[in-house]
């Protein structure tokens, strides 16, 4: 072989090994999406004390509950003592509102409550058509009822008790 053809298969064999390196760096800079790695979820222990956030709670239920299901509730009001262990719920209804109704309400409220509390500390479990999660095993609810000056209703419910209505 002539030394020219080696020079120019030489030039070509550089130009070659050149582009490739630089298509091969040019493909590792693509940007990548999201996460490869499984991020390390942890519960704390059973013994540990994790406060509730009620302001939280009061914030995302509102949230939650949509006024046009429930056009008989004037005010709601959540809050909360994590040192009783006592959830306070006030509810201002209208005039002429039936039980199944109210019942319906507080029902779909309990649910949004436990299901808060989830979010919250994961050891609780959420709620399901039969049951408000475990929160309510470990809280107790203390809610009233009122229309205008009236109080329709004054119940306390101790932890791990069944509530007055639905689930």
């Amino acid at each position: 072989m002539n030394r020219e053809k080696k020079n120019g298969l030489h030039k070509v064999g550089i130009y070659v090994v050149v582009s490739g390196l630089t298509l091969l760096t040019l493909s590792s800079c693509k940007p990548t999406y999201g996460t490869k790695e499984t991020p390390v979820m942890t519960t704390a222990a059973a013994d540990v004390d994790i406060p509730m956030d009620f302001d939280q709670i009061h914030d995302d239920v509102l949230d939650e509950m949509n006024p046009k299901d429930y056009p008989f509730v004037k005010n709601l009001n959540i809050s909360g003592d994590n040192a009783s262990k006592t959830v306070e719920v006030q509810v201002e209804i209208v005039d002429n509102v039936s039980q199944e109704a109210l019942a319906v309400f507080m029902d779909e409220l309990m649910k949004n409550i436990a299901n808060e509390a989830f979010i919250q500390d994961f050891r609780y479990t959420k709620s399901t058509d039969t049951e408000y999660g475990s929160f309510f095993r470990k809280y107790a609810v203390h809610y009233i009822i009122t229309k205008g000056e009236e109080t329709v209703e004054d119940v306390t419910v101790s932890p791990g008790e069944k509530f007055p209505f639905k689930a």
